[in-house]
């Protein structure tokens, strides 16, 4: 009986010794490590954040004329309806185009429009 008490110490000795270095591996009993944080041993740099880049826009807040090729004509057009600052709306009719993909060959949609998809969900294809 003796023998089978100790054997029964013995693996539950080694459970315990499982579960602790499981949890250990996961990060559980670290104070240090959370998902999403850049963790930094102590007496290393500090890294310096890179400040996303803002679009400049053109000088003296200029248009960017859109450039409609004419392959695609039938697909954007104008609505003859006009945004609240003024600018016309054109449509970009999904349904119009091959297979609802639009190729930007040639296309340039600038600011001098508003642009409205309609027909669906529009895919883009790479030049």
């Amino acid at each position: 009986m003796s023998y089978q008490s100790g054997m029964k110490q013995f693996l539950l000795a080694f459970v315990a010794v499982g579960m602790v270095s499981s949890l250990t591996a996961c990060g559980g009993s670290s104070s240090n490590v959370s998902p999403g944080v850049i963790v930094i041993p102590p007496g290393g740099p500090t890294p310096t954040p890179t400040p996303t880049p803002t679009p400049t826009p053109p000088p003296g807040g200029g248009t960017i004329p859109s450039i409609i090729p004419s392959s695609l004509s039938d697909a954007i057009f104008d609505s003859g309806e006009k945004a609240p600052g003024g600018k016309p709306i054109y449509i970009i009719d999904v349904a119009a185009l091959p297979g609802g993909t639009l190729n930007p060959a040639g296309l340039r949609l600038g600011n001098d429009f508003v642009f409205r998809i309609d027909g669906g969900a529009l895919r883009v294809t790479q030049n």
